[in-house]
């Protein structure tokens, strides 16, 4: 009898301690959801305001407002010194012509920019082996038809090199409508261009425009459908795709010296 009770009281003592160990197994859990909740909302919070504060805190990439520029300075180092006619940079004469197709809202044009075009100009543009040639195209939306038409009027001040670096380094979110007329005025005014010339010029149609007629017909004509894209050939002949797989200098230097012969 004495064996029984005993065995009653230990099975009740197992039952009491396995329930208290669900209910606080089940507490722990509750507790755990709740600073999972609270951490996923503190971060959310978190990320807009960087957003709010990478936008300028106007809900926009680009230029906040009473925003200046950045990179004028180094996009002044760039191309001092290094002719341009129109949409060319470079010696005109130079043995090697390679034509960049791009569109100003292209984050990978901005890549491109950033990373190997300093190397380029350095290495090649500058020493007169090569010369660039520009041709803005509009894939992207109506802020790349406003930015094309905005870097071909910095073509006819010869400073569209200019243009379309420091716009790359001030650029926005796609689409987002950060190219208007105050951002184009910072763009214009940092690299020396009269910001009432890229202004209107930027509500013209494109085909009113004859470098952005030009990069259209000739995107169309060597089936060029994304950017950045590039042709290179020597110097009044045939210039044919140049093929990288990455945005990298040493690639753009392989494709380079072949033209040259190096």
């Amino acid at each position: 009898m004495a064996n029984r009770t005993e065995q009653k009281r230990k099975l009740r003592q197992e039952r009491v301690a396995r329930e208290t160990a669900a209910k606080a197994s089940e507490q722990r859990r509750r507790r755990l959801l709740t600073l999972a909740a609270t951490t996923v909302a503190a971060l959310a919070v978190v990320g807009v305001l960087i957003a709010v504060s990478q936008n300028g805190g106007s809900g926009k990439s680009g230029l906040g407002a009473g925003e200046a520029v950045t990179g004028t300075r180094t996009v002044q180092n760039l191309f001092r010194g290094i002719p341009q006619n129109g949409a060319t940079l470079g010696n005109p004469n130079a043995p090697a012509t390679m034509v960049e197709f791009v569109d100003l809202q292209c984050p990978f044009c901005a890549d491109y920019t950033r990373s190997t075009l300093p190397s380029i100009v350095r290495r090649y543009v500058r020493p007169g082996k090569l010369k660039l040639e520009l041709r803005p195209v509009s894939i992207l939306g109506d802020d790349s038809t406003t930015a094309a038409a905005g870097a071909a009027a910095a073509a006819q001040s010869n400073r569209v090199w200019q243009f379309t670096d420091l716009f790359y380094l001030n650029q926005g979110e796609e689409n987002s409508g950060y190219v208007n007329d105050s951002f184009l005025r910072g763009i214009a005014r940092g690299v020396g261009v009269d910001p009432a010339a890229v202004i209107a010029a930027s509500t013209s149609p494109p085909t009113s425009v004859p470098l952005l007629r030009q990069a259209a017909t000739e995107a169309q004509n060597a089936g060029i459908n994304r950017t950045p894209s590039f042709l290179i050939g020597r110097t009044g002949g045939q210039l044919s795709a140049l093929q990288v797989s990455s945005y990298e200098p040493a690639q753009f230097a392989t494709a380079i010296d072949r033209v040259l012969g190096q």
